[in-house]
């Protein structure tokens, strides 16, 4: 039961990223997506905590940035880890 509301939570939040408002520019036939304007903007050099659906850990750093796939956290401990917005379950950021 667990693997598949696992795997429903995963079909829910792919179908929620490809909903999401982004630009797609092709430069000299590269394509990328610009992800500006994204919710997480607002959040950038603020401290938060990265829970993921492995439920091995959390995350704890500062927010750096995000694009279309992954996220940026700098950790006291780790240094700068970037997270695969797949494997994202929530995102806890301080109140201040």
């Amino acid at each position: 039961m667990v693997a598949i509301n696992n795997l429903n939570m995963l079909t829910v939040m792919s179908a929620m990223q490809q909903t999401q408002n982004f630009i797609t520019i092709i430069d000299s036939e590269k394509e990328y997506e610009d992800m500006s304007g994204s919710m997480l903007d607002q959040y950038v050099g603020r401290d938060c905590v990265v829970s993921l659906f492995n439920e091995v850990g959390a995350i704890k750093g500062r927010f750096v940035e995000a694009d279309a796939q992954w996220v940026k956290v700098e950790t006291p401990k780790k240094g700068t880890q970037l997270i695969n917005r797949n494997m994202i379950r929530n995102i806890t950021f301080d109140n201040k």
